[in-house]
């Protein structure tokens, strides 16, 4: 028998997703004990987006017409996508360290931090020529264990199924295949996610190290210290306590990565100089022909839709209640993209700022569940494989 209260309970339930209240909340009302998103979901999205991933590979080394530009630290199939771009830049930091003079056409290896390829150097240096395979390695493993530290972290914040499914959403987004290159960014969402994390556990001095680790992995990881250090600062009753100042590692890290180059190459503004040999203007990422005035190509319209659907997000931070903290984060890391004065590289900007995957978990349940994740995998092949044949620059 059917009791006549389930009518005003699903009535309710409908109700609070219309106001903002998180899925978790409704999904609760609606099916009590029972949670729509978890590990299993994850760890199908994690193996199944990484194919998708690898699918591009291949398909930009068998099927699509490679840029002839487009150069590679590892040539070996598979490895030679997966470690193209500022790869080929990080394994040769790898291989012979740091350069005072210009490698290619003026451009400077100590553009790109420290601490990425540190770890592989570390790792390799009993197999110096397995440093290709070990970096795309490692970089997967970061990625998969900066999902397990989001879903944690989110379940304090945004509730259990919205963790979840901000992973899942996160693992599958098209821009993710950075995620499995080369690059510093599986361990820069490490160790930012990790710093939120240790900040909510209360965890002062390992929320400090992680902050510092983040500006030495990319120099944007300075600005981090600013939304981890409210977390404490509103715990302790908007009061400044000396356990706070762990939180100065992340500028002083940054501090001191850009002193070490301008002693390493003899100039002050070295470090600056070497971005705008890319034509970078700021912390983000730039290009000469990547300007916000240049939006005509292809390239330049997804980038610009990107940034659009990062900033329109911003308007379900209250709907959504997601706490001031992560805001903070998501306003800076686009404000980093605006100071760049471009667009290039924004898919990573709003990957790392990862209070995104919970502001999309939060839309409501219907077309966009099912419709998102399928476009979202087929958006994934294609710039996948656009980035590894040489023709978008992750």
């Amino acid at each position: 028998m059917t009791s006549p209260r389930r009518p005003f309970r699903i009535l309710t339930s409908m109700a609070s997703l219309r106001t903002g209240a998180t899925l978790s909340t409704s999904a609760s009302i609606l099916h009590p004990g029972r949670v729509a998103f978890g590990w299993p979901a994850l760890v199908a999205a994690i193996a199944l987006s990484r194919a998708v991933v690898l699918a591009g590979a291949v398909a930009a080394e068998q099927v699509v017409a490679r840029n002839p530009l487009l150069t590679s630290g590892d040539q070996a199939p598979i490895l030679r996508s997966l470690t193209a771009w500022d790869g080929w830049w990080y394994l040769g930091i790898v291989r012979d360290g740091y350069h005072t003079a210009p490698l290619v056409d003026g451009y400077h290896d100590y553009a790109f931090l420290p601490l990425w390829p540190a770890i592989i150097r570390l790792l390799s240096w009993p197999w110096p020529s397995l440093a290709g395979p070990i970096a795309a390695i490692l970089a997967n493993v970061l990625f998969v264990i900066a999902l397990l530290i989001l879903v944690r972290l989110g379940e304090a914040v945004v509730g259990r199924e919205r963790a979840f499914l901000g992973a899942i959403l996160l693992a599958i987004f098209p821009f993710s295949a950075i995620f499995s290159m080369a690059y510093a960014e599986s361990l820069f969402l490490c160790l930012s996610a990790g710093a939120f994390l240790a900040a909510e556990r209360d965890r002062r001095a390992l929320s400090g190290v992680l902050v510092g680790l983040a500006a030495l992995a990319r120099l944007q990881g300075a600005v981090l210290a600013l939304p981890v250090w409210l977390i404490l600062f509103l715990r302790d009753g908007r009061r400044l306590r000396v356990s706070q100042a762990w939180l100065g590692l992340g500028p002083l890290a940054a501090a001191g990565v850009l002193l070490g180059i301008s002693v390493f190459a003899g100039g002050a503004g070295a470090y600056g100089a070497a971005q705008a040999a890319w034509g970078r203007a700021g912390l983000g990422g730039a290009a000469p022909d990547a300007t916000l005035a240049s939006l005509l190509s292809l390239v330049n319209v997804v980038q610009l839709g990107t940034l659009l659907i990062a900033v329109f997000l911003l308007v379900y931070l209250r709907p959504d209640r997601i706490r001031l903290p992560y805001g903070i984060l998501i306003v800076l890391s686009l404000g980093l993209v605006f100071a760049s004065g471009s667009l290039e590289s924004i898919g990573r900007h709003v990957m790392t700022a990862f209070p995104n995957a919970w502001l999309l978990a939060g839309r409501p349940a219907g077309w966009f569940r099912v419709g998102w994740p399928i476009l979202s995998l087929v958006l994934l092949f294609v710039l996948s494989t656009a980035i590894f044949a040489g023709r978008f620059v992750p």
